[in-house]
């Protein structure tokens, strides 16, 4: 009867713990979510005290209008834009380079592999500030030698945040990969694939979550950068974590369109998480406890 009271209560106690975590999480968006439909002066007047303006969870007037002011004050929908070419590229690159990097250190040995996990895990140590300035010189150098404009391009922001994505993203999948048994790779070997072939046509599809945890990892790190797209970045090629930064310091004190703009910023990550859920957990668990 002890045991049965014990159950009962740790799940009881951990029901509760589950609650008050999403509860911390989802209710500052449920919030926001809210105030995107109300009007600016009623969620200004929840600072008067009068109990027929306190705040309350649904809009007393729904309205579409600060959804539709968004690109008005900043071309946000262009830099929207920016954001979704520069974060996919960086995606693909990410992914595509650290498959055949961590399948490399996964299944080959060679003299200089440890030098070179010691010398991948040694650029986690660095904040990332402290690449900026070599970064800004290496593109002028680059377009007075080469000619080739890399300030205010795709390539270039593709290029800078996919070189910080692919540390972590090598040494996950790296991982990931020691946790598929060797002897599938030599049965396709056996079957006549190539090392490559073997990578592509069978290690591939089992390492899908692994693939996807790499995947959004480098999405959002390149959708939420904004230190160094303020001075890589131009224009043309501004993102949208710059947009918002610029719509919030354009609308001041206008609380429900600051809501509306994050709300749309938002919307690609929780769609890709929507999308990927099933692969993410699996693979970061993997990435993180095999080795």
């Amino acid at each position: 009867m002890r045991l049965t009271f014990r159950a009962i209560l740790g799940r009881i106690l951990f029901g509760l713990a589950v609650f008050l975590v999403l509860a911390g999480v989802l209710i500052p968006y449920l919030w926001m979510v809210s105030g995107s439909f109300k009007t600016t002066l009623e969620i200004q007047s929840a600072d008067v005290l009068k109990p027929e303006l306190s705040p309350r969870w649904f809009p007393r007037k729904f309205t579409w209008e600060n959804y539709l002011r968004v690109n008005r004050t900043v071309r946000m929908l262009d830099y929207f834009r920016n954001s979704i070419i520069i974060s996919v590229g960086t995606m693909v690159f990410s992914v595509g380079i650290s498959l055949f990097a961590a399948y490399a250190l996964s299944r080959f040995t060679f003299s200089w592999k440890r030098t070179y996990t010691l010398a991948v895990l040694s650029t986690q140590m660095f904040p990332g500030i402290s690449f900026l300035i070599p970064y800004f010189m290496m593109f002028v150098l680059i377009r007075h030698y080469l000619g080739l404009p890399m300030q205010n391009t795709y390539w270039g922001m593709i290029f800078t945040y996919t070189s910080f994505a692919l540390p972590f993203s090598i040494l996950m999948l790296r991982n990931f990969l020691d946790s598929i048994p060797r002897e599938i790779d030599e049965q396709a070997q056996i079957d006549g694939c190539t090392p490559a072939g073997a990578l592509l046509r069978v290690i591939l599809p089992l390492a899908k979550p692994g693939i996807a945890a790499v995947g959004i990892y480098s999405f959002i790190m390149a959708w939420n950068e904004v230190l160094f797209a303020t001075v890589l970045t131009g224009r043309e090629t501004k993102t949208v974590a710059l947009g918002l930064l610029e719509y919030i310091t354009a609308q001041q004190a206008r609380w429900a369109g600051m809501m509306a703009a994050c709300i749309l910023v938002s919307i690609p990550v929780l769609v890709l998480f929507s999308l990927m859920q099933r692969y993410i957990i699996e693979g970061l668990v993997a990435g993180a406890t095999k080795g």
